[in-house]
C-alpha cells in the first residue's frame, strides 16, 4: 500500500486534500476523474478536484466492494462524458536487478546528440527526465529508459526502443541503468504497463520486477 501511494504522488500533482490537479509532467496535462490503486491489501482511491463531493461519495461506496469498472464508469459519466480507461500491474524493483550492458550510457545534456537520429523528440526534455539511460550502438541509441514522472519519493519509468530494434533485450539493458541511478538519488523506482502491452510486460518479466499492484485510472473529456 505504501509503494502505491508513491506511485499516486509520482504520476499526479495534488492539492493538501490529496485530490488530483493534473499529470505530473512539466507540461501538465488533465488528471483521470478516478484513479484507483489496487494491492493484495487493499486499494486507494484518488479523485478529480472538480468531481462533486456527492459522486465522490457514491464512487468511494463502489471502489470499497468488489471492483465493477463497467459501474464505475457509469457513475463518472454522470460528471462529464469519459474519455478513456487505462487499467494495468505496477511494479516494483528488486534490491538488485544485475549489471547492465556495457552498451548502457547514461545521456546528460552533452551526450544528447545520441538520441539524434531516434528519439530527437528527447532532446530538449533530457533534463526533465532524468535519469535518461540508453543501449547505443554506432554513436546512437536505439532504446532509452528516462524519467517519465518525478517525485520527491519516486520516479516511475518511460520506456523507447526504435520500432527496428524491437525484441532484442535492448530495453531491458536500459531500464536497469535507469533504475539503478533513480536509487543513487534517494528516490523509488516505478515500473508499470497496461494490460494490453505485452512488450513492456515482457521487460518486466525478464528484469524479475515486483508487482506490487494495479493500477485503474477513468479519464473524462476535459
Amino acid at each position: 500500500m505504501d509503494m502505491m501511494k508513491i506511485q499516486a504522488n509520482t504520476l499526479y500533482t495534488m492539492d493538501n486534500q490529496k485530490r488530483l490537479l493534473s499529470i505530473n509532467e512539466p507540461d501538465g496535462g488533465q488528471a483521470p476523474a478516478l484513479f484507483i490503486g489496487i494491492t493484495s491489501v487493499g486499494q486507494c482511491s484518488y479523485y478529480h478536484e472538480l468531481l462533486p463531493f456527492t459522486l465522490i461519495e457514491e464512487l468511494g461506496c463502489d471502489a470499497n466492494l468488489s471492483l465493477d469498472i463497467a459501474k464505475l464508469i457509469r457513475r463518472v459519466e454522470t460528471f462529464k462524458p469519459v474519455k478513456s480507461v487505462w487499467m494495468g500491474p505496477a511494479y516494483a524493483f528488486p534490491e538488485k536487478c544485475g549489471e547492465w550492458h556495457p552498451n548502457v550510457q547514461l545521456i546528460e545534456s552533452h551526450r544528447s546528440f545520441l538520441l539524434e537520429e531516434h528519439f530527437p523528440d528527447l532532446i530538449e526534455r533530457v533534463h526533465e527526465k532524468m535519469p535518461v539511460t540508453a543501449y547505443v550502438i554506432e554513436e546512437s541509441a536505439i532504446a532509452v529508459c528516462c524519467s517519465a514522472r518525478i517525485s520527491k519519493q519516486g520516479a516511475e519509468a518511460s520506456l523507447y526502443t526504435s520500432p527496428n530494434f524491437r525484441g532484442q533485450g535492448y530495453a531491458a539493458e536500459a531500464v536497469k541503468c535507469w533504475q539503478y541511478h533513480v536509487k543513487e538519488s534517494g528516490r523509488i523506482p516505478i515500473y508499470s504497463a497496461s494490460w494490453d502491452n505485452m512488450a513492456s510486460q515482457t521487460v518486466a518479466r525478464k528484469l524479475g520486477l515486483i508487482q506490487f499492484g494495479v493500477d485503474l485510472s477513468i479519464t473524462t473529456t476535459s
